[in-house]
């Protein structure tokens, strides 16, 4: 360490400078003020500097030395056996000094205090570089930072905090609510909530045209009492407009999405629509010519078509619904086992199309779950009808159920194309196909698959698929919970009804603008051997209501004017207690769950979807007691 040693005493020099060298010191000497101001310009550790000088007086070389910014932090220490008063010291450190010795040849004393000077200079220089690189990061941080008093008075920002709001602030700033130009009350103050909740606030203000998000932490000293702030402050402009821009996005979208939703309804009703006149005429063909073979297969040509054209428009509305997490389930307990023979039926006019050979396994015990009998059986049916699809005349389809351990299993296996092993893990995904290829003998819009996977997990089940690879036919596998302790619950759908009692002729009233659908149907209900009238418009229907009595009304919900829905109420109202009037069947091509409840909700009995399927109209039409639905829909209501 180097000392600058000032003093015009010879002999005093020589004994100071003796004593630091001992203690390894190195000592540059200097005997007037002048000199010292000269030699101080090397930068010596300290200086040791004598009050009395020829030329100028010790005081003032420590001032002039602390003067300069230069020179401003090497210790001064002031020695003095003349200048020895209390006010004397005082004097000189005032003027600057770092410590003040008068009993200067105390050797122990003298080393001590110059080792306690540098000491402090060396603690002063690592707090001035802390500071330095604190700085350097303060003013690094992207986001502005503020340090408050706990009035809310800036104490400290770094470049940031400017940059942001394009102004210059500094610690003589205003205060906080000032800055962000916010109230100084609770609700508007993250800083003052942090005082009251001792914990971290946040806020996102608006500050001119910009969005700011504000973040106040409480700084504690010691004792853990909160003495100020650290508040961050983030430029979120880019991001509120983003997010804006986001929630227009998303409301465009979901506009269209409604009106797809709404294209698609409305297309299934207009489709719909002219399918149910074609079914009817197909039947009024049959009924008319039943000997002739070639009509008789031309027909269910035709039949199946028709129906095939109405599973995809559900197969396209479900699909839709299930998108938007629409679909719900009525679920009850059920017996799986009874459901499957349904889910056949629905599968066996394509199957034996095909000329394909299907083979059932069902356990001889009821496999008892809590489920949605229609959607289940949909389930099983889709995957049916998936498997003939997908394999060629003389295929073979196996279809078995098991109950294991906690689930019920069901296998649907085939002999066709079979899958590779890319395709798999495709297989459920909407509008994907095993094949794309020009042919497209096997239809389909590759969504039945979707919905089944849909289906199954809101049962809290799960599928897969495997296949032994191209032309090998494929496997699918649904594992489904059972009931617990399921011995005591009513099985819905485990014994099966007994043959309806062929009921005497219906009058039965078919209301519907669609001419060709009205008077189609009415021709088949005619050769059933009922009576019918026909009406196109509300009005009418009610009127025919109110002047003659019938068994049951057929009416559409599309009806120019007054809608099906506003029909039904005003006929309910025409019926008394004593006379409960005719049962109301919605006979619509409208089917969606929102279809369904307002039809329940306006007072129909039944909702049945265009194009109806004519076996489920005949059965409807034999019951021997139609007013068991209007009970039923009591009870269940």
């Amino acid at each position: 360490m180097n000392i600058l040693l000032v003093d015009d005493d010879d002999a005093k020099r020589y004994t100071i400078a003796k004593i630091l060298k001992r203690a390894n010191f190195e000592v540059r000497e200097a005997t007037t003020g002048s000199e010292a101001l000269r030699l101080v310009d090397e930068k010596p550790d300290l200086i040791i500097l004598d009050v009395k000088l020829p030329d100028i007086s010790g005081f003032e070389v420590c001032r002039l030395i602390k003067a300069n910014p230069a020179t401003a932090t090497i210790p001064v220490l002031h020695l003095s056996t003349t200048f020895v008063e209390i006010e004397d010291k005082v004097h000189g450190l005032e003027g600057g000094a770092d410590g003040y010795l008068t009993d200067v040849l105390e050797p122990l004393e003298l080393i001590a205090t110059v080792k306690a000077l540098l000491r402090a200079r060396r603690a002063e220089e690592a707090a001035q570089l802390t500071a330095r690189q604190w700085q350097v990061t303060f003013d690094a941080i992207s986001d502005g930072v503020v340090l408050l008093d706990v009035d809310g008075k800036m104490v400290q920002v770094n470049q940031a905090l400017n940059r942001i709001l394009g102004e210059s602030w500094n610690a003589l700033a205003p205060t906080f609510h000032e800055v962000l130009g916010v109230l100084p009350n609770r609700s508007d103050s993250p800083f003052l909530r942090m005082l009251e909740t001792s914990q971290r606030e946040t806020a996102e203000l608006k500050r001119g045209d910009r969005w700011l998000q504000v973040a106040v932490d409480p700084v504690r000293n010691h004792d853990d009492q909160i003495k100020g702030a650290l508040c961050i402050i983030s430029d979120i402009t880019d991001r509120m407009r983003m997010e804006a821009e986001l929630r227009q996005r998303a409301d465009e979208l979901a506009a269209a999405d409604r009106r797809k939703d709404e294209f698609l309804a409305m297309l299934a009703h207009e489709l719909r629509n002219p399918l149910a006149p074609i079914l009817n005429s197909l039947e009024e063909i049959r009924l008319n010519q039943p000997s002739d073979s070639a009509i008789g297969q031309a027909l269910g040509v035709a039949g199946r078509q028709v129906r095939h054209m109405s599973r995809l428009l559900d197969d396209l509305l479900d699909v839709s619904q299930f998108t938007r997490g629409r679909i719900r389930l009525r679920k009850e307990p059920i017996d799986l086992a009874a459901l499957v023979p349904h889910a056949v039926e629905t599968a066996r006019p394509l199957i034996e199309s095909n000329g394909q050979e299907l083979t059932v396994t069902l356990p001889g015990q009821p496999v008892r779950l809590e489920g949605d009998p229609t959607r289940l059986t949909q389930v099983v049916g889709n995957l049916l009808n998936n498997a003939a699809k997908y394999s060629g005349p003389d295929g073979r389809i196996t279809l078995s159920l098991e109950h294991t351990g906690e689930e019920a299993v069901l296998r649907v296996r085939d002999t066709g194309i079979g899958m590779t092993a890319e395709m798999l893990p495709r297989v459920f995904d909407l509008f994907s196909q095993a094949d794309l290829s020009l042919d497209r003998s096997q239809g389909g819009l590759g969504i039945g698959l979707t919905l089944v996977r849909s289906l199954v997990a809101m049962h809290g089940g799960s599928i897969s698929a495997s296949s032994p690879g191209l032309g090998r036919g494929s496997e699918f596998v649904v594992r489904l919970p059972v009931l617990e302790n399921d011995a005591l619950l009513p099985i819905a759908g485990t014994v099966a009804p007994a043959e309806p009692s062929v009921a005497g002729p219906r009058r039965v009233l078919v209301v519907d603008d669609h001419e060709d659908s009205a008077l189609s149907l009415s021709r088949v209900l005619r050769l059933w051997g009922h009576d019918t009238h026909v009406v196109h418009d509300g009005p009418a229907a009610i009127e025919e209501v109110a002047t003659n009595r019938f068994d049951l009304v057929l009416l559409d919900i599309g009806l120019p004017g007054m809608d099906g829905y506003q029909v039904a109420e005003h006929l309910r109202k025409l019926a008394g207690a004593e006379a409960p009037g005719p049962v109301i069947v919605a006979l619509t091509g409208y089917g969606q769950e929102e279809d369904l409840r307002r039809a329940w909700l306006a007072g129909f009995d039944l909702h049945m979807v265009k194009p109806v399927s004519l076996d489920d109209l005949r059965q409807l039409l034999v019951q021997p007691d139609l007013a068991c639905l209007r009970a039923r829909r009591e009870l269940l209501g």
